[in-house]
């Protein structure tokens, strides 16, 4: 089921109430901004965890008579290695959940403010 986008109707406002209103919006594009830049700490985060993971998983192999034998699972190096995995996919998966929720509602409020901008410019157009 698609969401609605429900459309509002500026024009019966005051001015003061619009300007309070493009405050809060402002307030809340910063404060997603800043969950949007979280969550990119959270994915960095989560890409060196997955790197750490694969180089425990290189170190895991196991060589006899030079020549490659193959993963040792039983190490602590393969043991680590799949730690770093389950560590890098939860990180990273949350990050990026955070980072396009937090992007659609930026969306939602840069959208809203252009609207605010416009009904104010109107208004000031009428008064003057």
């Amino acid at each position: 089921m698609a969401k609605e986008v429900v459309k509002k109707d500026y024009k019966a406002l005051s001015y003061e109430e619009l300007s309070q209103i493009s405050r809060d919006d402002h307030q809340e594009d910063t404060r997603q901004y800043d969950k949007q830049q979280n969550a990119l700490c959270l994915v960095m985060i989560g890409a060196i965890t997955l790197i750490c993971g694969i180089l425990f998983l290189i170190l895991s192999f196991v060589r006899r008579y030079n020549q490659m034998a193959g993963i040792d699972t039983g190490s602590l190096q393969f043991i680590v290695s799949m730690v770093c995995f389950g560590a890098a996919v939860i990180l990273l998966s949350i990050g990026l959940v955070r980072f396009f929720i937090a992007f659609g509602v930026r969306r939602q409020l840069k959208q809203e403010i252009i609207e605010v901008a416009v009904v104010k410019r109107d208004l000031m157009a009428k008064e003057m």
